[in-house]
């Protein structure tokens, strides 16, 4: 195999980072020409591939690009041990010059799509095409299981289902409860995420009953209305305000959540003893 010295590879390098006409090297000048193009070219295609760490605001012209070519948005943190054993493998695969993709970072820490996207936890690997959602794996992978996974979906046709990445806009304004946790800082880490929101509106459900607390939990029940509304949402909020004695709005909104109970074919068993006891 052919060696070069060192002196003719450090030129190289010079050449490509400042420009240094390639009639300065020295020796074996023709290969040393081939060998400076294949290595600019290969230069060229691992800046192509290469992990970037994109914003919010950037997803519409980074990862949801219509051009045929898979990327992956890859949700990370700085402070997940998971994430920091695969780095390697995702920076060796993401400047691989024959990559099929080009993978996106997202600090979930500075941005709100994962929220969004109800992303369950880091990492979390996205695989798009064209905008439209090939499939997702949350969970740290060896870097051939992950090569094969990057395969598998780099195949793929775009789907039907266009990535949902816009945060649903609002009406609501962010109040803090009574509890010393409830403030609006925390609310609004939760702001954009259904699952999030329907937790902590539960758990202040379960544990608390101050009027300010409970009129908290039906804030964030309210906004994850906004984002999906539900049978399940609906009968939360329907025991909340039973909760709070506002009998009249409960039972407005345990007959809404009926009629999309019957309308989705769910059992409406529970929900019906419900309506009665607020009809008495």
């Amino acid at each position: 195999m052919f060696r070069f010295r060192e002196s003719e590879f450090n030129i190289i390098i010079l050449q490509i980072r400042f420009g240094i006409k390639l009639d300065v090297i020295p020796a074996n000048t023709v290969f040393m020409r081939s060998l400076f193009i294949i290595f600019c070219s290969l230069f060229t295609l691992t800046v192509a591939t290469a992990q970037e760490y994109i914003m919010d605001n950037e997803i519409a012209t980074t990862a949801v690009a219509v051009d045929d070519e898979m990327k992956v948005l890859y949700f990370t943190a700085s402070w997940c041990g998971p994430c920091r054993i695969m780095k390697p493998g995702i920076a060796k695969m993401a400047s691989d010059p024959n990559a099929k993709s080009t993978i996106y970072k997202m600090d979930i820490d500075t941005n709100i799509t994962d929220e969004v996207l109800n992303v369950p936890g880091v990492p979390t690997f996205v695989f798009l095409k064209n905008g439209t959602v090939l499939g997702q794996h949350t969970g740290a992978m060896s870097e051939a299981d992950l090569s094969v996974l990057f395969d598998k979906h780099a195949s793929m046709q775009p789907s039907n289902e266009l990535l949902a990445y816009q945060p649903v806009p609002t009406n609501l304004k962010i109040t803090a409860g009574a509890h010393p946790k409830l403030t609006k800082k925390t609310i609004s880490k939760l702001w954009h995420s259904e699952r999030n929101l329907k937790a902590l509106a539960w758990s202040i459900y379960s544990n608390l009953t101050e009027e300010k607390d409970l009129m908290t939990g039906v804030l964030l029940v309210n906004r994850a209305l906004e984002i999906n509304e539900t049978s399940e949402t609906l009968y939360m909020k329907v025991n909340f305000l039973k909760k709070l004695g506002a009998k009249k709005e409960a039972l407005a909104t345990a007959r809404k959540a009926r009629e999309l109970m019957v309308a989705n074919g769910e059992f409406t068993g529970d929900l019906d003893k419900m309506i009665q006891q607020l009809r008495s």
